[in-house]
């Protein structure tokens, strides 16, 4: 007549990560010894053990054996209810084998992760920065993402906005920051501000939380202020230099030129000194009058070319840009021959948010690298400029891009004598 089998419950309940022990009988109903082996069924066999793994019976005897059921704590393993069966295999008679089902509550547990990349931002209009999500849960993970400070002086854009995350799956949020107000000069300002999620599942905490900075720098760069303060200095040292050397050079020459014209013609100048030449000297200061009129063109060019050079700047601020169209390298600038560019500033966008990688070189060797679908615009200030020497080249390279894309680059500097 075979075997016959019986589970303590049907109808069990664990927690993934804890260990469930429960029952199962066996009758032995043939005429001779049997020996049973067990074997579990369904999708929770591969978490049920048995103890012990035999059991051998007289006839019409009856024995015990512990099923143990272990689930592990991962996300492979999902919430809910699933089937699971034992079956008593005869060793004497396998057509009087016997088996016996039930079901196993499989609980749900949370196992979510954020981290914030990077965790200071720096920029003068906006900042961006990357959320990371990790769940490693058994069960969904839905939630509304929100931004805060504690001046209010910050506002903030999510991309997307409401997560959804399987379970051992991932999301990569886009955070975008925005001041409220902008300045134009001074230090930068350090703003530190929070993200939350707020949960939309119960088996999930209700919120979760990171921090981070942002540094709002002012709208005038370090270098264009020391650029602007130098401007006007050299227009200052201009200015003195005139009314100091060259504009008192320009009257005595023309004054010379205009004497040497009245000698000329015989009339007297406005050097004599005597007391009849002083009504000669007035009416001579008539004629000088017209004759410097005359004169003044010849007299203010020979001024100008013998007057001091202000020589050529040692440094020259330069700025450019090149837009790439599809997978290929542009050299974006060559440094002209003894000279040296000092890159200070660098702006690269992806105004299509297009799927690729770009690549920011000197001369074949790599400065940087970005994967073109985690930003739309980056905005690099150096206070250590990236310098780039006599004869090199800056070259953006676009690759991966499975149709037409544009990214470009715009940069900024100084263009220096070589030393």
């Amino acid at each position: 007549m075979g075997a016959q089998i019986q589970l303590a419950g049907t109808a069990l309940a664990v927690e993934p990560g804890k260990t469930l022990t429960t029952a199962v009988t066996v009758r032995n109903n043939a005429d001779v010894v049997d020996r049973f082996t067990f074997e579990a069924l369904g999708p929770a066999a591969p978490w049920v053990t048995f103890a012990p793994d035999s059991l051998s019976l007289f006839p019409e005897a009856t024995g015990t054996v512990n099923v143990i059921i272990a689930p592990p704590r991962t996300s492979a393993v999902p919430a809910g209810v699933v089937a699971f069966g034992v079956k008593a295999v005869s060793s004497e008679d396998a057509a009087g084998s016997a088996a016996e089902e039930g079901t196993l509550e499989i609980a749900a547990f949370s196992d979510v992760t954020m981290e914030l990349l990077p965790r200071v931002v720096q920029g003068r209009r906006a900042g961006l920065a990357r959320l990371a999500l990790d769940n490693r849960s058994n069960v969904a993970y839905e939630a509304e993402l929100s931004g805060s400070d504690p001046s209010a002086e910050l506002r903030f854009a999510f991309r997307p906005a409401v997560v959804s995350v399987p379970p051992g799956g991932a999301e990569f949020v886009r955070v975008r920051i925005h001041p409220v107000r902008t300045f134009w000069k001074g230090p930068s300002r350090t703003r530190p501000y929070k993200l939350s999620l707020a949960g939309r599942a119960e088996s999930h905490p209700a919120h979760l939380g990171t921090d981070g900075t942002f540094v709002q720098g002012p709208l005038l760069p370090r270098w264009a202020t020391a650029l602007a303060a130098a401007v006007v200095a050299l227009i200052a040292l201009a200015v003195l230099l005139w009314f100091v050397l060259v504009k008192p050079t320009v009257r005595s020459t023309a004054k010379d030129a205009a004497n040497q014209s009245l000698a000329a013609a015989g009339l007297p100048t406005g050097q004599s000194g005597s007391g009849s030449g002083g009504g000669s000297g007035s009416s001579a200061g008539g004629g000088s009058s017209g004759a410097g009129t005359s004169t003044s063109p010849s007299t203010a060019g020979s001024s100008s070319a013998v007057g001091p050079s202000t020589g050529t700047a040692s440094a020259v601020t330069v700025d450019g840009s090149s837009v790439a169209s599809g997978n290929s390298t542009v050299t974006i600038y060559t440094v002209p021959t003894g000279r040296t560019l000092q890159v200070t500033d660098m702006l690269i966008q992806n105004a299509g948010g297009d799927n690729g990688t770009l690549t920011f070189s000197r001369n074949g060797t790599v400065l940087m690298q970005w994967s073109m679908a985690d930003f739309r615009d980056l905005d690099y200030h150096w206070v250590s400029p990236t310098v780039f020497n006599s004869g090199d080249k800056m070259v953006m390279t676009v690759s991966g891009c499975s149709a037409a894309c544009h990214p470009g680059v715009y940069y900024a500097g100084n263009l220096v004598r070589s030393t």
